[in-house]
């Protein structure tokens, strides 16, 4: 028996040492607990432990703003490993620009390592409106130096960066010991002839403290903006492929976010080509198809695109000529999954690792064959979302393979199986098609967003770029529209806008 403020607990005493490493040492440990029948726990609040009490008999965990952080710091205290991971989830789906400062500070402190690197990347995808939060001017030196040195940086401008730090230092005097060793990682290449010239308008007319600053940095020039060019911080962008398969070429662009640009790239020649896969590794790449000479039929082609030559290449010919399959990479590996053949369905996976002198590879293949289903990867692992089966009908599986063990499962079951576009996004997958869905592969919760823009709407092409998914080209009346929703959970936007994709339609392809 346990003892919480008086209330007492009957207990399973293996069933509990099973869950928790604090539970096993006090029931079947060296200490005098051990040999008590009724023991009485100290520093936890009851109604915390009554929630997790009813978990580990029930494996029910009921979360709200108003108790999760005491439960996480309960389950944390008790070494309840599984509770804590539910409420890190919760958290995780309540990130927002508002609270991720705090976010980062409260997973830092708490070891949860997951939510920290969530609320981390909101951060840094975020930083241009971080950095007019007050939460900013209350960060460590430390912690605004990990984000302002983060290759990550989501920033059209690297004069924020110089703007950030101005404005984190003139919040306190006592700062301005650390103002050299912050603005040692500006990157000074990419500051604006327009900014620079206000500094110095600012050092020579002015006598506060950013023009004190700007004296000390122009008495004490940062020793690593004399060694040379600085690394490029990390700019996403997104590359679509489109058009009418009947055409003598298919037109490919490239979208930069941060700034709204879209670039004509060279188009892929190929014509009447339709149902191939697209995927981004170093390049991006396009996968078999259906092709029509006199008859239609699979093709085991491959093409690569190489942004900074911006021309296409022949790659290695996949093994099996297939159509209507998906195709992802993850770290330097590019994948081919399911779709069909001539013959029909086929549940064949192929890999080729870039870089290498040879070719494609087999691995375990899925364990359903499917077509048209979505992909998303996370961590060291591929997901396949759904698709359609051997008889044309919706399966509303996730398969999930393991690439270092090579190896399927199926994990799980979508809420709505038909037509989804998939991404990934800070640890989660997301969903389109008919709803909007986000899936927690570890704690196996389904969330359904409810956002009106997307309601029974179903979409080309999908990807994450900065934080940020975009869902391009909406299908409807067996049409393809030319328009684009941009949707931000963490800052609750989503915005369609119509007419936004200069490249024809349908969209074949859409990668970051």
């Amino acid at each position: 028996m346990l003892q919480v403020d008086g209330e007492s607990f009957y207990v399973s005493r293996p069933q509990l040492a099973l869950q928790s490493p604090y539970f096993r040492a006090l029931f079947f440990g060296c200490g005098v607990e051990s040999t008590k029948r009724r023991i009485e726990l100290r520093g936890v609040r009851l109604q915390h432990f009554k929630a997790l009490m009813h978990h580990s008999r029930t494996s029910i965990l009921t979360l709200d703003r108003e108790n999760v952080l005491g439960i996480l710091e309960t389950a944390d205290f008790l070494q309840l490993e599984r509770a804590k991971l539910l409420c890190c989830k919760f958290l995780e789906r309540e990130l927002h620009l508002c609270n991720c400062l705090g976010m980062m500070a409260f997973a830092w402190q708490r070891g949860c390592a997951q939510l920290y690197s969530a609320a981390r990347q909101v951060a840094l995808t975020h930083f241009s409106a971080v950095v007019s939060e007050e939460d900013f001017l209350s960060l460590s030196k430390e912690t605004v130096a990990n984000l302002l040195a983060s290759d990550d940086l989501a920033i059209q401008r690297e004069d924020l960066v110089l703007e950030a730090v101005l404005r984190w230092v003139s919040f306190d005097n006592k700062r301005e010991e650390h103002f050299l060793e912050l603005i040692e990682l500006v990157r000074p290449e990419s500051l604006s002839l327009t900014f620079i010239s206000k500094l110095l308008d600012t050092m020579t007319n002015s006598s506060d403290t950013t023009a004190k600053l700007i004296r000390m940095l122009n008495d004490h020039f940062p020793k690593s903006w004399s060694i040379g060019r600085s690394l490029q911080r990390i700019k996403q962008s997104l590359f679509v492929v489109g058009g009418p398969h009947d055409q003598e070429q298919q037109a490919s662009y490239q979208f930069h976010p941060l700034s709204g640009r879209w670039q004509n790239c060279a188009p892929l020649q190929r014509k009447n080509l339709t149902q191939y896969s697209v995927a981004a590794v170093d390049s991006v790449v396009v996968t078999g198809g259906y092709f029509r000479d006199v008859l239609w039929f699979s093709v085991d082609w491959v093409r690569r695109y190489e942004c900074g030559s911006q021309r296409w290449m022949d790659g290695p010919a996949l093994q099996k000529s297939r159509h209507s399959h998906c195709s992802i990479a993850l770290d330097s590996v590019l994948y081919v999954l399911g779709g069909s053949m001539d013959e029909g369905l086929v549940a064949d996976v192929e890999r080729l690792i870039l870089g290498s002198d040879g070719g494609w590879e087999n691995v375990s293949p899925m364990s359903r064959a499917v077509e048209r289903a979505a992909v998303a990867a996370l961590g060291q692992c591929i997901y396949v979302a759904c698709g359609l089966d051997e008889n044309g009908e919706a399966f509303g599986g996730i398969q999930r393979y393991h690439t270092r063990e090579n190896h399927w499962d199926v994990i799980s079951y979508s809420p709505f199986p038909y037509d989804l576009v998939a991404t990934e996004l800070n640890g989660a997958i997301y969903l389109f098609g008919g709803q909007a869905l986000r899936f927690d592969v570890e704690t196996d919760e389904w969330t359904v967003l409810q956002e009106e823009f997307l309601e029974k709407k179903f979409f080309c092409g999908c990807t994450t770029v900065n934080g940020q998914i975009f869902l391009l080209c909406e299908k409807k009346s067996n049409k393809a529209l030319p328009n684009m929703v941009w949707f931000d959970p963490y800052v609750d936007t989503c915005i369609k806008v119509d007419n936004a994709i200069p490249c024809p339609v349908p969209l074949r392809g859409c990668v970051t």
